[in-house]
C-alpha cells in the first residue's frame, strides 16, 4: 500500500470505526490487546492514547460496547451490527487488488434483498464496488479473482443469507469484454 493510499484510508477512518472493527475481529478484549490489533495500529497510530481511551468511554455510553468487571470490553447487541460494518470497512480498505492473478474463475454474487432489509442491500453494494466487483447486471455483480473471506463472513449473516447467492464458475461465453474491463486482456481497437 503506497502512503499516499494510506493517507486517504486513515482520514476516512476515524477511532471509534477502528475500534469497534477490532472488536468485530477480537469478539472481546482488553485495553492492551485492544490499542494493539492491527486495525487501531494502522488507522489511529498518529493519535494519542487519550483519544483511544475517550473514544471507548464514548462507545459504551452508547451502548455499543461494555465493559466487564475484569475490565475487558465485549460488543453489546446494538454494537455488533456497527462492528461489523466496521470490520468490513477495514478489510476492503486493506483488500490488495493489484497483487492478484487470475485463476480463470469468475465469482458471481446474486441478490435480491427484500426493502424492509435495504441497509444491508446498500451495504453489500458498497462492498462489491469498494473490493472491485464489477455489476455484470442488476443485482448481479462479477470478479475474476478468488472473494476475500470478510465478504463471505458478510454474505453468510443470517440478515441477508437467505436472499444472496454466491457462485464460482470457469465459463462465461463471450467473456472478451468482462476480461477487458478486469485488465486481464488489453483491448485491440
Amino acid at each position: 500500500m503506497t502512503p499516499e493510499n494510506r493517507l486517504v484510508i486513515k482520514k476516512n477512518f476515524s477511532t471509534a470505526k477502528a475500534i469497534l472493527g477490532a472488536m468485530w475481529h477480537l469478539k472481546e478484549a482488553g485495553r492492551e490487546k485492544l490499542f494493539s490489533h492491527k486495525y487501531v495500529k494502522l488507522f489511529c497510530d498518529s493519535k494519542h492514547k487519550n483519544t483511544h481511551r475517550s473514544c471507548i468511554f464514548r462507545l459504551c455510553k452508547s451502548n455499543l460496547l461494555k465493559r466487564d468487571y475484569n475490565d475487558t470490553f465485549i460488543l453489546t447487541e446494538k454494537g455488533r451490527g456497527y462492528a461489523l460494518a466496521a470490520f468490513l470497512e477495514a478489510e476492503a480498505a486493506l483488500h490488495k487488488k493489484d497483487s492478484q492473478t487470475w485463476d480463470g474463475g469468475w465469482r458471481m454474487v446474486f441478490f435480491d434483498i427484500p426493502e424492509e432489509k435495504r441497509r444491508y442491500r446498500d451495504y453489500l453494494r458498497k462492498i462489491l464496488k469498494s473490493i472491485g466487483f464489477y455489476e455484470f447486471q442488476r443485482s448481479i455483480w462479477i470478479y475474476p479473482y478468488p472473494v476475500p473471506p470478510f465478504l463471505k463472513e458478510f454474505i453468510f449473516q443470517n440478515q441477508i443469507k437467505p436472499h444472496v447467492r454466491f457462485v464460482t464458475t470457469t465459463a462465461i461465453d463471450n467473456d472478451k469484454e468482462l476480461r477487458i474491463i478486469f485488465g486481464l486482456i488489453r483491448s485491440q481497437k
